[in-house]
């Protein structure tokens, strides 16, 4: 049985992931595939807001779960954003300032291209229903992640992701 939130409340901030500010600024900044945990049930929202400035070459790509079979871009040509991708269909944007990007956790398999050039910076956050459970096994997850974001305010840059500067309560 999956509770779909029905009885529970409406969506507000999730209270045990912290608000973080994401600056891709340094060449080979990116993040690999990868389908966001599930933290809460229902699974939370996990959302990207571009804010600022976006002058790089970053992609934002994903991979639909409809589509498992032929590479496939906005223009029809092979992608150059990822080669080593060919067996899927391969979506993709450029995200502008003021736009946000939204994912059901353990979702769709996204990514985003590594930094060659320009910078990059981005809001993220995640909703979940007002009363919803943390799933079994992801309270010392949530706790992980609080830790690793109070550790990273200094704006260090880890695992060629961007900097994560953490906004506390």
């Amino acid at each position: 049985d999956v509770d779909r939130g029905e009885d529970l409340g409406k969506m507000v901030l999730a209270p045990d992931i912290p608000i973080e500010i994401r600056v891709y600024e340094k060449a080979g900044a990116g993040m690999e595939w990868h389908i966001d945990d599930i933290i809460y049930r229902p699974e939370q929202i996990e959302v990207v807001l571009t804010v600022m400035e976006n002058t790089s070459d970053c992609w934002t790509m994903w991979r639909p779960h409809d589509c498992p079979l032929a590479l496939t871009t906005e223009n029809n040509n092979e992608s150059t954003h990822d080669k080593n991708a060919k067996k899927y269909d391969i979506r993709s944007a450029q995200t502008t300032p003021n736009s946000a990007l939204i994912l059901k956790a353990g979702g769709v398999e996204h990514k985003v291209s590594p930094l060659t050039s320009g910078k990059r910076t981005i809001l993220k956050m995640a909703f979940a229903r007002q009363g919803a459970a943390m799933s079994a096994g992801m309270e010392d997850h949530a706790s992980q992640q609080q830790r690793t974001s109070r550790k990273r305010k200094n704006g260090k840059s880890h695992n060629n992701r961007g900097k994560r500067l953490t906004r506390q309560k």
